[in-house]
């Protein structure tokens, strides 16, 4: 599921997608962002994949000024968060 808010009080935009798939080991949770990193290679074999989406993801969000980050429970699932600097509004716009 995706959900979108705003991030209070700071200007910002909060996005959350949550899954209910078998969790990622606190272990892990910093490393998967690091290129050629998967959980385990194991589960790679069945779903493909080669370690590099969160890798591109955290670069485009740091090229915003935001931030992404996961949460994650073994055999709950994840929620990957990405916050985003809400653009100031110029006058005339809008």
């Amino acid at each position: 599921s995706l959900v979108i808010s705003p991030f209070v009080p700071h200007p910002l935009i909060l996005f959350q997608v949550k899954d209910q798939g078998i969790g990622i080991p606190g272990d892990k949770l910093e490393t998967i962002f690091d290129r050629f990193q998967q959980v385990d290679a194991s589960n790679s074999r069945s779903q493909g994949g080669t370690g590099l989406g969160l890798t591109i993801c955290r670069g485009i969000v740091q090229q915003h000024n935001g931030q992404i980050w996961v949460e994650s429970k073994l055999g709950e699932g994840s929620t990957f968060c990405v916050t985003l600097p809400l653009a100031e509004q110029r006058e005339g716009e809008g």
